[in-house]
């Protein structure tokens, strides 16, 4: 990519991510809503969300990922991480514990305080499910990589493409 080159964290919090824009409803470089960017549309080449959507409920998620493909250019990236509903039973079935089991299902209240409520979890996802789900709102390209993020053992991490 170029310099020129717009790449957006939303949801980032206070975390840094070197050559990304971070987007969140405080403490960002751009302070905004992440249901509606103050982007122009097609003029965003890459988007990565770590951690983020399973924090809309499952009815409002579609529109949501609607949006962030409008400021996203024809082919551009997007990268999401998230819990794993698949994993997360898998360790429910080994007595993991809550870090593994209970916190990705419902979130940690003592973190993600944000004006006093902590920013909990509204929906956890299996893998197919939401592959189906970025296949429904018209991303290409989709493929299944390894988390970067968090734990691996227990997230998921999806890659596609405008």
């Amino acid at each position: 990519m170029t310099d020129t080159s717009i790449r957006l964290n939303l949801g980032c919090g206070k975390k840094k991510v070197e050559g990304f824009i971070g987007v969140d409803i405080k403490n960002a470089d751009v302070v905004a809503d992440i249901r509606k960017l103050p982007y122009e549309d097609n003029s965003v080449d890459e988007i990565m969300a770590i951690h983020v959507c399973e924090h809309f409920y499952r009815h409002e998620i579609a529109s949501v990922l609607k949006e962030w493909m409008r400021v996203l250019k024809p082919n551009g990236r997007m990268v999401l991480e998230l819990p794993c509903l698949d994993k997360v039973l898998e360790h429910f079935a080994s007595d993991s514990p809550v870090n593994f089991t209970l916190i990705p299902l419902y979130g940690d209240p003592a973190t993600h305080v944000a004006d006093g409520e902590p920013a909990l979890h509204k929906w956890c996802w299996s893998i197919k499910q939401f592959r189906n789900l970025l296949n429904s709102v018209g991303l290409n390209d989709i493929y299944e990589e390894t988390p970067h993020y968090h734990q691996p053992s227990r997230d998921m991490r999806f890659v596609c493409r405008k």
